[in-house]
């Protein structure tokens, strides 16, 4: 070696101290070895090693280039290394700190290592050992043991020459930040709690010391939202006290305190008289509610869906998720309600009636009621009209329900419109010509005609004159046996009745035309044979 290399590497052996167990010093970590320990530059000819359970914090938290506080444990010149620990150096102001947090109650940072007769062995600082009675563990029986880092507060707290004890509880730390929580918090104020446990009706917040609950009537303004739609498991939720009470360990907080409640400017947004969209949201018998934003639902009646009085069942006419125009009709923000109309946002059908129906126009409509007068007949929402029984047919109807029915199709003819007093008188018959027309121009007394009996009554039977659509009667005495309903007859017109829309006929009449007009031809065949034999005997 030359004498310039002596020099600088003598240079370099004099930047190094001399160290000795039990000395205090300063190193630097160098070299991270997981699950071993810490290698460090602590300016001595050997390399310093701190083993891991001789490190204060977990080997995670330690880096290249970080400056430690040391004492020498052993040196070993041999294997050219030097045994340090971060623990001894600390251990008298670690025992002043935690003498200093069980005297004014506050909180330790430790992790439980094991579990021992009657409760656990909790590491504080990874220097001291303490004992965790199972009573103050906040620990189920048979649980596993946390492998984080907890927080504590110290019960007893005892360092002398021959004995060292430190107890520590989370108990007693609940306990008291339940009183703190309790002692801090009113009615409105806010908190930040994480998601434990949600299901359709409610949902747990944990809040540290306590848990909160919270119901879905207080999840949203849309009240059908269920927790499950808004919130997800151990997720951070900033919510509003709305009950809380010490004695009972009991606060019940909301989701939807936090954002503006939509009637608020209700009033303001839809006031009376606007027209609107929304969404079906049930269909019950007395109306529909409907959806015009979330949190704010309207109901309208059933006296306001259709402009006639209907009995229907509205799932024929509405499905839930249909979008709809309504009306405005009542606001009550107190009382959160809002009352809508269908049929006023669809227009008065009567303000354009005559745009739509003309006198002598034939239309289709359905029967609404079926009276002992006549019939009510719908031609469109809010339009009905009035068919006169006199109206029906041409024939006189002694009971319209026998030929008519309730949600019957039928094809009307409009009579007159009085768009004044709302009404429009209709006719059934109409539709057709009368039939006596025909009657008087192709029968007269003597006809021969094809009948069908309708009825037998007191003093005869009705029937219907086969080709002619009307009807006739028949007494009693003029049939020529017992006939009843839906038999077919031939019968003798006796005499035509068009005052009263009447035809006498008779069945026996026609039986002694038939005989009579057989016996004049058989007489005129024998009276021809007679005078043929008188002139043969003549020759």
């Amino acid at each position: 070696m030359s004498k310039e290399s002596m020099e600088n590497f003598e240079r370099y052996l004099e930047n190094f101290v001399e160290i000795s167990p039990g000395q205090v010093i300063e190193g630097t970590v160098t070299k991270v070895n997981p699950g071993e320990g810490v290698y460090v530059d602590c300016q001595a000819k050997l390399e310093g090693f701190v083993p891991t359970n001789e490190l204060v914090l977990p080997l995670e938290n330690y880096k290249i280039g970080q400056k430690l506080t040391l004492q020498v444990l052993k040196v070993n010149d041999e294997e050219g290394s030097v045994i340090l620990s971060e623990k001894k150096p600390h251990m008298r102001l670690l025992k002043s700190k935690l003498k200093e947090a069980h005297e004014k109650g506050e909180i330790v940072k430790g992790k439980i290592i094991s579990s021992v007769p009657n409760g656990y062995l909790v590491s504080l600082y990874n220097v001291f050992e303490a004992f965790l009675p199972g009573s103050h563990s906040m620990l189920k029986k048979d649980s596993s043991i946390p492998q984080e880092e907890l927080d504590f507060v110290i019960m007893e707290c005892e360092f002398g020459k021959r004995r060292q004890r430190i107890v520590v509880s989370r108990k007693m730390l609940f306990e008291k930040q339940r009183k703190e929580f309790f002692s801090n918090h009113k009615v409105g104020d806010v908190v930040e709690g994480v998601v434990e446990k949600i299901d359709e009706s409610h949902a747990l917040l944990n809040l540290g010391p306590v848990v909160a609950f919270l119901p879905r009537s207080e999840v949203s303004h849309d009240a059908r939202l269920s927790p499950l739609d808004v919130l997800k498991k151990r997720e951070r939720v900033k919510v509003k006290i709305t009950e809380i009470d010490e004695a009972s360990s009991n606060v019940v907080v909301s989701l939807k305190a936090m954002e503006p409640d939509p009637w608020q400017k209700v009033a303001e947004k839809y006031p009376v008289g606007k027209i609107v969209q929304g969404t079906v949201r049930s269909i019950v018998p007395f109306g529909l509610f409907v959806n015009l934003e979330p949190g704010i639902d309207g109901l309208v009646r059933i006296s306001e869906i259709f402009w006639g009085n209907k009995k229907v069942d509205l799932h024929k006419y509405f499905k839930v998720g249909q979008l709809i125009q309504v009306e405005v009709v009542e606001v009550d923000p107190q009382g959160k309600r809002i009352g809508l109309s269908y049929k006023r946002a669809k227009g008065d059908p009567w303000e354009n009636i005559f745009e739509k129906f003309k006198e002598g126009d034939v239309a289709y409509g359905s029967i609404l009621k079926v009276i002992t007068t006549g019939l009510i007949v719908e031609l469109e929402d809010g339009i009905s009209g009035f068919v006169p029984k006199s109206e029906l047919a041409w024939d006189k109807v002694k009971d319209p329900t026998q030929d008519f029915k309730e949600g019957q199709k039928v094809r009307v003819k409009i009579l007159s419109i009085d768009d004044k007093q709302r009404r429009i008188r209709l006719s059934v018959k109409q539709l057709t010509s009368d039939p006596w027309n025909e009657v008087l121009v192709k029968l007269n007394e003597g006809s021969e005609v094809k009948a069908k009996v309708q009825s037998k009554v007191n003093s005869g039977y009705v029937v219907r004159l086969a080709d002619f659509n009307v009807e006739g009667f028949m007494p009693s005495s003029h049939a020529s046996e017992e006939l009843k309903e839906g038999d077919e007859i031939e019968v003798l017109v006796l005499r035509l009745i068009p005052e009263r829309r009447k035809v006498l006929v008779s069945q026996k009449k026609l039986e002694e035309k038939r005989a009579y007009e057989e016996y004049r031809k058989n007489v005129k065949a024998l009276t021809s044979e007679n005078t043929l034999a008188n002139k043969i005997n003549k020759k």
